[in-house]
């Protein structure tokens, strides 16, 4: 039977814990508060109500059924490591894509895989002992796991809480450690009998809304939970290629392929640019811009004299005469490249351009915006 917020275990003289059922009742149990140290009676006697402590006093302190909840998880889950053959632990492990380091694309959550990893501790280790000193900080951890034949093997330290969890310096000090969250004995049973498992977290759509609500609640710090080894993960993706011939012809169009496969299409082009924003008005600019940046050439859209006339409805260049101190109105250039008084517009090359959004494909290889165009013109946006 589990009864929440009654005292049945406390301490007797000798300072062991013992249950409610194994004293003597009243005054003669002779045990006190795990919490506060004051004399219990124990009631015991009756069979129509639970059998629990209560302070002598007459007041109970409200840390008494936290502190036993405490106390009593270190001693039982302490007993089962030692006592028992078996003592599993699992937590997730998310395998990433072999390439995940050196993909082009835009990385999302969908590059990985979570399997669950399950170890019996008991093939590893030996001994548990309470209330000893982390190896690397001067604080006391709850349960430390330990091997008496490899001093090497680094421990696990286990850290119970019933309201407050453990705060950083504990949890990122370097070790192994697991939190575990006690909110009954039940939670006790549970580690005794199926070990410890990590904490997932499900979702239940209610209508429009995601409720994400956790199952259990036991987090492990500092294990080895990912890898970059998943040579299966491969998606299929959908982006715009815009092509770039020697003859100065291009060509735009819808593309897709797998996320491991992407290469240049055309042997012959001289430049292949690949937009994963499939955004056609985007890409159009996009591309404007880095036929600037690579071979100088100009197109209004992307120059800061190009603007909207509201009046006429149609594009117009709103240059600025220095000379004469005022704008003039003229009509874009046809070719752009002619135009003596091209400016880059800096605000329109921010709006449409992107880092890792775009994949370059040329006769030397493959590269990002980054590797293709370098990172200075990046370091002028930040101005802005």
């Amino acid at each position: 039977m589990y009864h929440k917020g009654l005292l049945i275990y406390a301490l007797n003289s000798q300072n062991d814990f013992v249950h409610i059922d194994d004293v003597a009742k009243g005054l003669a149990c002779n045990c006190y508060c795990p919490s506060c140290k004051e004399r219990l009676v124990a009631k015991n006697g009756g069979k129509k109500r639970i059998h629990h402590f209560s302070h002598a006093s007459g007041v109970d302190c409200e840390g008494a059924y936290e502190s036993m909840l405490h106390q009593l998880s270190k001693i039982r889950v302490q007993e089962a490591f030692l006592n028992k053959s078996e003592f599993y632990i699992q937590f997730n492990n998310k395998s990433y894509c072999s390439k995940f380091e050196t993909c082009k694309f835009v990385r999302g959550d969908n590059c990985h895989t979570i399997s669950r990893s399950s170890f019996n501790l008991k093939d590893y280790y030996d001994s548990c002992e309470q209330e000893v000193k982390y190896d690397s900080i001067n604080r006391r951890s709850d349960l430390k796991i330990y091997s008496s034949k490899y001093h090497q093997r680094q421990p696990i330290y286990i850290e119970f809480y019933v309201t407050h969890a453990c705060d950083d310096f504990k949890l990122h000090n370097g070790g192994k450690v697991i939190e575990v969250k006690i909110k009954s004995e039940r939670d006790i049973d549970k580690i005794i009998e199926q070990g410890l498992t990590e904490s997932t977290k499900c979702n239940h759509k209610n209508g429009y809304f995601e409720d994400i609500f956790e199952t259990n609640y036991t987090t492990f710090w500092n294990f080895k939970a990912e890898d970059f080894n998943n040579s299966q993960i491969c998606h299929e993706i959908k982006f715009l290629r815009y092509i770039l011939y020697p003859s100065g012809k291009s060509q735009c169009y819808q593309d897709v392929s797998s996320c491991r496969n992407l290469a240049k299409s055309q042997k012959q082009s001289l430049l292949e640019i690949c937009f994963f924003n499939r955004n056609s008005e985007w890409a159009h600019k996009a591309v404007m811009y880095y036929l600037y940046e690579i071979f100088g050439i100009k197109n209004c859209p992307i120059c800061k004299y190009y603007a909207k006339d509201l009046y006429y409805n149609k594009m117009i260049c709103w240059f600025k005469d220095n000379n004469l101190g005022i704008n003039i109105k003229r009509p874009p250039f046809e070719p752009a490249e002619e135009c003596p008084d091209f400016s880059l517009n800096i605000h329109t090359v921010y709006r449409y351009s992107h880092l890792n959004e775009v994949v370059f494909f040329t006769e030397a290889g493959c590269f990002t915006e980054a590797e293709f165009l370098g990172t200075s013109f990046a370091e002028v946006f930040e101005m802005f």
